[in-house]
C-alpha cells in the first residue's frame, strides 16, 4: 500500500504497526458523507441522484434512489416541454422524491451505526439479528431497502394506489405479454384487466395522445382497473365492477392534464 501511495501521489506515507496495544477505533469517512439538498427544484435548475443526496454506500441504496429520482422527474420534465403538464406536476418531483431521499439518508446512517465498533453495537447487532429472524422485519426491512414500500399521495384512496405497479401475466388480443413489456414505452397506461368490459377507451378517449389503453385479462386481478404513470406508479384503481368515471377522470387530469378536444 505504501508503495502504491507513493506510485500514484509521488509522497512517501509512512505506514508501520501500532505502537500500543489498542484498542482502536477505525477512521473512515463512510457515513459522515451524507447529505441531503434542501430541495430539488429551484426555478429551472433540478438536481438528480448523486447532485440531490449523497451518503454510505452499503447495499448500494444511492442506484435505486437515483434510478427512480430520474424516472419520477423524466416524465413530468416531458409532460412540461410538449405543454400537457398540469399545474404543479413539476413541483410534486421534490414532493415525492426528497421525503424518500430522507427516507434513505436515514437508513444508511442506521447501518453505519451498526457497523461501529464497541461491546453496544454488538449488542445491538445481536437484537437487530433477532428482530429479522422474523418473517415479517424482514420483508419490511427488505421492502425498505428495496424502496418498494414507496407510497405516493395520489388522491385515490385505494390501497394499491401510490404504490409502484405490481408485475402481472396479462393476456391481450396479442398474446400473452408482462404487465412490464406494456410500460416500456414511457407512457401512462389505463389497463382494463376485465378484457375491455369497463369500455375504458372511450371513458379515456381525451388522453389518448399522452395515455394508452391497453384491455387485458389476469388470472388473479388485483383490481378492475389500473392507471399508470410513466414511472410505474399506480396514479388510480377501480374495483371491479363499474369504474368510478368521476375518479378516473379526476386521475387523469391530475396527473396528465387537460384533455385534448
Amino acid at each position: 500500500m505504501r508503495a502504491s501511495v507513493r506510485r500514484v501521489t509521488g509522497a512517501d506515507l509512512p505506514l508501520a504497526p501500532a505502537r500500543t496495544a489498542g484498542p482502536f477505533t477505525p477512521r473512515r469517512t463512510v457515513g459522515h458523507n451524507t447529505r441531503l439538498a434542501e430541495r430539488y427544484r429551484d426555478g429551472r435548475v433540478l438536481l438528480v441522484g448523486d447532485a440531490a443526496h449523497v451518503h454510505a454506500a452499503t447495499g448500494g441504496p444511492g442506484l435505486n434512489l437515483g434510478l427512480q429520482d430520474a424516472a419520477d422527474l423524466a416524465w413530468k420534465l416531458a409532460a412540461e416541454l410538449q405543454g400537457w403538464a398540469p399545474p404543479g406536476l413539476l413541483d410534486s418531483y421534490h414532493r415525492e422524491r426528497h421525503p424518500i431521499g430522507e427516507r434513505v439518508f436515514m437508513h444508511s446512517q442506521a447501518q453505519i451505526a451498526l457497523m461501529a465498533p464497541g461491546h453496544g453495537t454488538t449488542a445491538l447487532r445481536a437484537l437487530v439479528g433477532e428482530l429479522l429472524s422474523h418473517e415479517d422485519n424482514l420483508a419490511r426491512i427488505a421492502a425498505l431497502m428495496a424502496g418498494s414500500d414507496i407510497r405516493y399521495d395520489t388522491g385515490c384512496p385505494h390501497p394499491a394506489a401510490g404504490g409502484f405497479a405490481p408485475e402481472l401475466a396479462l393476456t391481450t388480443a396479442d398474446g400473452a405479454v408482462r404487465l412490464a413489456e406494456l410500460t416500456r414505452g414511457g407512457r401512462a397506461l389505463l389497463l382494463d384487466l376485465t378484457g375491455g368490459s369497463l369500455g375504458l377507451t372511450n371513458r379515456a378517449a381525451g388522453w389518448k395522445d399522452r395515455v394508452d389503453v391497453v384491455a387485458a385479462e389476469c388470472a388473479e386481478p388485483p383490481a378492475g382497473a389500473l392507471l399508470l404513470r410513466p414511472d410505474g406508479y399506480v396514479a388510480w384503481v377501480s374495483a371491479a365492477g363499474e369504474p368510478d368515471q368521476a375518479g378516473l377522470e379526476r386521475a387523469l387530469r391530475t396527473w396528465f392534464g387537460e384533455p385534448r378536444v
